[in-house]
């Protein structure tokens, strides 16, 4: 029996389709993901037994034109177009997408059945999703400080807990983070505002707010600078 988790991405407007604001009747985008379960080995990182296969519901970065998964695919299983008001789906085929799993990002080649422009349209991305979690932080500003990063409720250590590559805006989990079911939170600034990227988060729900907090304010801080 497989269950259902959510991932959560908080738009900003360098990210925001009203369009698919108002399909999803609330101010987030909502990243969902689907998988197997299956007991991981806390005291190593090693792949689980099956592949997690997870999905994606994202639209157009407003900000550079770009669709992004933002949590990276191995490999991507199936794309879906989506218009988010007549809900009328579009299933790709393989040679209608190209996916980078450097930076996340998806080319779509929309066929001439579908009607409607790239930018209309929310894309459903299903895929195998890297083990341990890695993320790449579209539309990032760097000149705004580090993004926060929190695993399973705690503030998380770079060089410990994570790594991150400032030139790519790529973080890699150190640590045998499952996307699929474990509890994360990522946040960073773009130019148009601040992004949180998280999933699991309802059983540390004040650590978090506390957390986010605290690293919004540095964000400002070093903004006004």
């Amino acid at each position: 029996m497989s269950k259902r988790r959510i991932f959560k991405l908080t738009l900003t407007s360098a990210f925001q389709s009203a369009a698919f604001v108002a399909f999803l009747f609330t101010a987030f985008a909502l990243f969902s993901c689907k998988s197997s379960q299956q007991e991981v080995d806390e005291t190593a990182i090693v792949p689980p037994k099956e592949p997690i296969i997870t999905y994606v519901n994202t639209t157009v970065n407003k900000a550079d034109g770009k669709i992004s998964t933002i949590l990276t695919f191995n490999s991507i299983k199936e794309v879906t177009a989506i218009h988010p008001i007549s809900r009328v789906r579009y299933p790709l085929a393989e040679n209608e997408y190209k996916y980078d799993s450097d930076s996340t990002e998806l080319k779509v080649f929309l066929p001439k059945n579908v009607p409607f422009k790239i930018n209309d349209l929310a894309f459903h991305i299903v895929g195998e999703a890297a083990y341990p979690g890695v993320f790449v932080l579209a539309g990032i500003d760097k000149s705004r400080g580090e993004p926060g990063v929190f695993f399973d409720g705690k503030k998380s250590v770079e060089g410990t807990d994570y790594d991150y590559d400032k030139s790519s805006a790529r973080i890699t989990s150190l640590v045998p983070l499952d996307v699929d079911k474990d509890s994360f939170e990522i946040c960073w600034a773009t130019t148009n505002g601040e992004v949180t990227f998280s999933n699991n988060t309802q059983k540390y729900r004040d650590a978090y707010i506390k957390y986010y907090n605290e690293w919004s304010r540095s964000v400002h801080m070093r903004g006004s600078n």
